[in-house]
C-alpha cells in the first residue's frame, strides 16, 4: 500500500484521519461518509494493484481499533431496484453466499478471478448486455457493478452487416484458417465433447431442438474458402445437423476426424445407447466456437427440448466479423508499448532438439501428452487464504507462481535483470456490446510479460503480476495475430511467437451448464495435438483443484513434465511458508528436478 492511499484518503471531505495497515483503509470521518463513493475515487486515482480491500470506519486510530474486517465491506445494504436486485441473486448464487447486500466487497465474500468470469456469464444471461470480467474486478460491490450495468444496456448495439455473398473472418477466425489450411488433416481445433443425458432422452425432439438451434446461428452453417486470395466466410441455405443413434459405449472418446471447412455444418452429434444409460457426443471446430458459444449452444438446444421460446439472436457472426474490420483496433499503443523490446525465445530444458524431435515444427501439428495432477482441497484453501490476505485473485497467485516455475526451468540469467518470462493466457474477447446471445470464435489470447528477479520478494512479484494482468485483460480486445505482426516481423515457423506456453483457468460456475435437467461439465477432450510446447489447464473442483498440463510430445518425455508439475507444487508449498522470501530462495528450496535425459538447474 503506498502513502498515495493515506495521502487521497485525507482529501475526501467526509474524512479526519486516515490509517493503512494490511491492506486496509481505516478512516475517522463524519457519518455522512459513503465508502463505495471514497472507493471509487480511489479507483480513479489509484493503479488496480493500489487499492485497499476494505475501507473501514473507526471512532479512534488507536492500534485496538484498527481490527481486521470481517467478511461484510460494511453494513448490509439492502438493494435499492430491479437492477440491483437481480445484481444480488446472481452474486449471491456464485459466490454461494446468502442475504449479500450492495456495498459488500466481492474479494471479501471470496470472489477471485475465476469467480469473475462466472458472475459476468451469470449477469450476461441476466441482464442481455456484455459485461467483462475486468469490470467485475474494477467494480467490486454489487452498487458500483450494477452501475456498469445501467452503462452497458444504454451502450449502442452492434450494427447490422449488410447482406453480402461472402464476408470477411474476424481476427480470431483468420488466425484458425490459416492454421488449419497449412494443415488440413489437423484436429488442433477441433472440441470434442461427451455429455451424459437421461436413460429416455428423445432422440427425435433432440435432433430438432439442435436442428431448431443450427438453423438460428448462421455461423452454424458457415462455410469457409478464400476469395481473391483472402479468406472468407459464406453463409449457406438449407445446412442440417443431424442427430444419429447409435449404439456405443458412453464412455467411448468421441473420434475425432478433420473437418471440411468448406462443408458446413463444422458440428457432428450422436446420441449414444447403452442398456444402462445415453450420452451426447458432440464435436466442433474452434473457427465456429469457443467455451462461452458451447454454454450458449446447450443452453439453448436445453430451452428447445423442453419446448421453451428463444428470444431472436440480437447479432450474427458475420455482424461482429464485419465490425472488427470498421474499428481501430482498441488498445494498439498499450501493447505496443509493452512489447517495444520483443523477448528472446525462452530456453525450456527440452529432452529432444527442437529441430531434430520426431514432431519438431509449429506445435499445433506435433502430438500431445498430458499429465495431470491435483492439488488437494486444503493446499487450495490455504492459497486461496493467501491470495486474499495480499488483496490478489487464486488466478494470480497461480500466475505468479508460473511465471517463478518458468525462471527456474528455463535456467535464465542470474543478475539484477532476471528472467524476461512470458505467458499465454485466453480471454473471452466479447468486448463489443450485444454478443452476450451470439454464437462464435471470439476468445483472444493475450501474452502476459513479466521480469522475475531473484532478490525481489515473492510478495512483490504476486503484485507486478495482479497488477500487469488486470492491465492486460482491460486492453484484450486487441487482437493477438497483430501484435505479432507489428512487433515481430520476422517469426520462427518451428514456434508459437512471442510465447510457448499458456496458463489458464477454469472456473467450475462457468464450465458447468443444465443441460436435460441435470448438471453437465463442458471438459472438452484431449485431441491427441499440441497446440503449444506446455499448456496448463486448471480447474477448480469441490475438492481442490485438477490440473492438466498438456505437452508437445516431441520436446518432452512424460518424466520430464512429471518433474515440473513436481517443482511447480514445491515451489507454491514454499510461497506458502513464506511469501516474503526472495524468488532466489524459494526455487531454491523448492526439490531439486531431474528429467532424463535434461537435468534442471533451479538456479535463477
Amino acid at each position: 500500500m503506498t502513502p498515495d492511499v493515506d495521502t487521497l484518503a485525507r482529501l475526501w471531505p467526509q474524512v479526519d484521519r486516515v490509517a493503512v495497515k494490511d491492506g486496509c483503509v481505516y478512516v475517522v470521518a463524519d457519518d455522512h461518509l459513503d465508502p463505495l463513493a471514497l472507493r471509487g475515487q480511489l479507483a480513479r486515482e489509484l493503479p488496480d494493484g493500489e487499492l485497499p480491500r476494505h475501507i473501514v470506519q473507526v471512532d479512534s486510530l488507536d492500534p485496538a481499533d484498527l481490527v481486521a474486517p470481517d467478511d461484510r465491506y460494511g453494513a448490509y445494504q439492502p438493494p435499492r431496484d430491479d437492477t440491483e436486485r437481480q445484481l444480488v441473486r446472481v452474486w449471491e448464487g456464485v459466490l454461494g453466499l446468502p442475504k449479500l447486500g450492495v456495498l459488500d466487497d466481492f474479494y471479501a465474500a471470496g470472489g477471485d478471478s475465476l469467480a469473475a468470469v462466472a458472475l459476468a456469464v451469470e449477469a450476461q444471461r441476466v441482464f442481455g448486455t456484455a459485461l467483462s470480467p475486468a469490470a467485475v474486478l474494477r467494480h467490486p460491490t454489487v452498487a458500483a457493478l450494477a452501475a456498469e450495468v445501467r452503462q452497458a444496456r444504454a451502450a449502442t448495439p452492434l450494427p447490422r452487416a449488410a447482406a453480402a455473398r461472402a464476408y470477411p473472418l474476424s481476427p480470431q477466425q483468420r488466425r484458425v484458417f490459416l492454421a488449419q489450411s497449412r494443415d488440413p488433416a489437423s484436429v488442433a481445433y477441433h472440441l470434442p465433447l461427451l455429455l451424459p443425458v437421461p436413460a429416455d432422452t428423445d432422440a427425435a425432439r433432440l435432433g430438432q431442438a439442435l436442428r431448431h438451434v443450427v438453423a438460428r446461428h448462421d455461423i452454424l452453417r458457415t462455410a469457409f474458402g478464400t476469395e481473391a486470395g483472402r479468406p472468407v466466410q459464406r453463409v449457406l441455405p438449407g445446412v442440417v445437423c443431424e442427430l444419429p443413434e447409435v449404439a456405443r459405449a458412453a464412455d467411448e472418446p468421441v473420434a475425432v476426424t478433420p473437418f471440411d471447412l468448406a462443408a458446413p455444418p463444422l458440428l457432428r452429434a450422436e446420441l449414444r445407447r447403452t442398456p444402462t444409460g445415453a450420452a451426447l457426443a458432440l464435436e466442433l471446430h474452434h473457427i465456429v466456437t469457443d467455451g462461452l458459444s458451447l454454454a450458449l449452444l446447450l443452453r439453448e438446444v436445453d430451452a428447445r427440448y423442453a419446448g421453451r421460446d428463444l428470444p431472436p439472436v440480437p447479432a450474427q457472426y458475420a455482424d461482429y466479423a464485419v465490425w472488427t474490420h470498421a474499428q481501430e483496433p482498441p488498445g494498439r499503443d498499450w501493447w505496443l508499448a509493452r512489447f517495444a523490446d520483443p523477448p528472446a525465445p525462452p530456453r525450456l530444458p527440452t529432452d529432444a532438439d527442437r529441430g531434430t524431435g520426431p514432431d519438431a515444427g509449429d506445435p499445433s501439428t506435433a502430438a500431445a501428452g498430458v499429465v495431470e495432477f491435483a492439488v488437494d482441497a486444503a493446499r487450495t484453501a490455504a492459497l486461496r487464504a493467501l491470495a486474499r490476505r495480499e488483496g490478489v485473485t487464486l488466478f494470480h497467485l497461480l500466475l505468479a507462481g508460473y511465471a517463478t516455475f518458468l525462471a527456474a526451468a528455463t535456467g535464465g540469467p542470474g543478475g539484477a535483470d532476471g528472467v524476461d518470462v512470458t505467458v499465454g493466457t485466453p480471454v473471452a474477447g466479447r468486448g463489443a456490446p450485444g454478443l452476450d446471445a451470439t454464437m462464435g470464435m471470439f476468445v483472444n489470447t493475450v501474452c502476459l510479460r513479466h521480469r522475475v528477479r531473484p532478490d525481489v520478494p515473492f510478495r512483490a512479484l504476486l503484485a507486478e503480476v495482479a497488477r500487469d494482468a488486470v492491465d492486460a485483460f482491460a486492453h484484450q480486445d486487441f487482437p493477438f495475430d497483430s501484435l505479432v505482426e507489428a512487433v515481430l516481423p520476422v517469426r520462427d515457423p518451428h514456434r508459437h511467437p512471442l510465447f510457448d506456453t499458456l496458463f489458464a483457468m477454469q472456473h467450475a460456475e462457468v464450465a458447468r451448464v443444465e443441460f436435460l435437467g441435470r448438471p453437465v461439465e463442458l471438459a472438452v477432450a484431449p485431441t491427441g495435438q499440441a497446440m503449444f510446447d506446455l499448456d496448463m489447464q486448471v480447474y477448480e473442483r469441490p475438492d481442490g483443484l485438477t490440473v492438466h498440463w498438456a505437452y508437445h510430445a516431441g520436446l518432452f518425455l512424460p518424466q520430464t513434465v512429471r518433474a515440473f508439475a513436481d517443482l511447480y507444487l514445491d515451489l507454491l508449498d514454499a510461497v506458502l511458508a513464506d511469501p516474503g522470501r526472495p524468488v532466489g530462495e524459494l526455487t531454491g528450496a523448492a526439490a531439486p528436478v531431474a528429467a532424463a535425459p535434461t537435468t534442471i538447474d533451479i538456479d535463477l
